[in-house]
């Protein structure tokens, strides 16, 4: 059981990019909603929809991160050319944190300009 899930993981760890990528989409597309739901006053709920998602990714991750550490891997994403034999490893917790609490602070602040 311990190999079949350390290969599902090994598996797993080349989709991970699209998702940190699409992470760093949902919050430049939720912070520039949020900065136009403040200068008019009113919104609709796409910005506390791109925090909500962020916040799922970012748990997504810090669980990826857990049960990577279960299984006694330390999994990360490797943001350089390995190409070239650069590295520049990130672990998930840092991606997942990354996501999470820039995704609370947009549905916090999306919540309060909403209600006024």
């Amino acid at each position: 059981m311990h190999q079949m899930m350390i290969g599902l993981m090994a598996k797993m760890m080349p989709f991970m990019m699209p998702l940190v990528y699409a992470g760093g989409a949902l919050l430049a597309i939720g912070v520039v909603v949020l900065i136009a739901q403040i200068a008019s006053g009113r919104g609709g709920g796409l910005a506390k929809t791109c925090g909500w998602l962020l916040v799922i990714l970012g748990v997504f991750f810090l669980a990826c991160q857990a049960a990577g550490m279960v299984l006694g891997a330390a999994p990360s994403i490797n943001f350089a050319d390995s190409t070239k034999g650069d590295f520049d490893l990130r672990p998930f917790w840092e991606i997942g944190l990354g996501m999470l609490v820039p995704g609370l602070v947009i549905v916090a602040i999306a919540k309060m300009v909403r209600k006024e």
